[in-house]
């Protein structure tokens, strides 16, 4: 599936027929405002909100970067590398919306439906696949995250998925994605494994000769020569095929995705890092797959989209250079300064006197197979 998108934290854009307020500007990217009292709610969000920051935190992660540190040196404050951080996604958004109305095009209510799920999808997923800061996994993560925060996250996949979406030519309505669906049902079918991890190369032969010769996998797990990380009764979890290749390697995939129900492929010989030394050594594993399962479209329809629109990916990293390069960015210099190759760079060092405090300044209104209040920058 295509990565998960780095997102950060965004709003919409003030336009007449939505009523802007009139606080002054922390960013005009191509003419289009970013108003300080939206760029402060947003911040007041994730600053309030442990979970907001433990869902940023996963997606930064995921994508192998770091979340700022959130909370300022001041009392009511973020800090001004996390400020600088949420304004440069804000900005992005805004860019992508320009390009958007360029093409003219815009996200539409099917486009931030689609988006939601998208990104729910997306959090559930990632929060399972690297260490959670808070301890929420999946919809537990979701459920608790603020209305105002997912909001937020949606409306700049939106944007980012509807460029893709444009600029690659490419058809992700439902009936294009069902019709996907259908066209890879291979891709889209777990394969329910059971495995036993043998202590040696000899003692996965030995168990695979008596599960071959009629031993259910419950028994030789209870056997000589099983290693203790052996799931209960040998019997592992239902994963696709692509979960296979990440975590068991090709060869052992290629073997695996070859048997039918039931049947037994030869002792598999998977190279994983120790994890007290990181070097690597080889485990031995005897592996069937216990039955194949069909996911329903509606499980998989996200992750579908997200196949489909990578392959708009160059086009839209083309198009966003091109409009990155051409933009017109002007920051309130308190949040930072712009730059096509940097993005959003938090000041150094901050001025004193621009610590930004709404609340005391009335100016301004982001499975595995083996199991082993207001805030401101300152």
């Amino acid at each position: 599936m295509k990565r998960l998108l780095a997102l950060v934290v965004v709003g919409a854009l003030c336009t007449a027929a939505a009523g802007c307020d009139l606080s002054p500007d922390a960013a005009t990217v191509n003419g289009l405002t970013i108003s300080q009292s939206e760029f402060q709610g947003q911040l007041s969000v994730i600053s309030g909100s442990t979970v907001a920051q433990c869902a940023l935190s996963i997606e930064e992660a995921q994508s192998g970067g770091t979340l700022p540190t959130v909370a300022g040196s001041g009392q009511s404050t973020v800090s001004t590398r996390f400020a600088a951080f949420a304004l440069n996604g804000l900005v992005a958004q805004t860019l992508e919306e320009s390009a958007l109305a360029k093409r003219h095009a815009a996200v539409t209510t099917s486009d931030l439906a689609a988006a939601r799920k998208d990104y729910i999808s997306q959090v559930e997923a990632a929060s399972t696949q690297v260490t959670s800061p808070c301890n929420l996994t999946g919809a537990d993560l979701v459920n608790r995250l603020p209305k105002a925060f997912v909001d937020s996250q949606v409306r700049a996949l939106a944007a980012q998925e509807k460029l893709e979406e444009v600029v690659g030519h490419i058809d992700v309505s439902p009936t294009a994605v069902h019709g996907y669906y259908n066209t890879h049902r291979a891709e889209v079918t777990q394969l329910c494994l059971n495995f036993i991890i043998a202590s040696d190369q000899a003692s996965a032969q030995t168990i695979h000769d008596r599960i071959a010769a009629g031993t259910t996998f419950a028994d030789a797990s209870k056997g000589v020569g099983v290693d203790a990380n052996t799931p209960p009764g040998g019997a592992g979890p239902c994963v696709f095929p692509s979960d296979v290749v990440s975590q068991l390697g090709q060869t052992t995939a290629t073997a695996v995705e070859g048997l039918a129900d039931g049947q037994l492929a030869p002792p598999q010989g998977i190279s994983v890092p120790n994890q007290t030394t990181g070097v690597s050594q080889t485990i031995w594993i005897v592996i069937s797959v216990r039955a194949h399962q069909l996911v329903s479209f509606a499980n998989t329809e996200a992750g579908l989209r997200q196949e489909i629109l990578a392959k708009g990916g160059p086009a839209f990293s083309t198009a966003l250079g091109h409009v990155v390069r051409s933009a017109s960015v002007e920051l309130d210099p308190r949040y930072g300064t712009w730059n096509p190759n940097r993005g959003v760079a938090a000041p150094t060092p901050p001025k004193p006197a621009f610590v930004l405090n709404p609340s005391h300044d009335g100016s301004t209104s982001g499975s595995s197979i083996l199991g082993s209040g207001g805030q401101s920058a300152g």
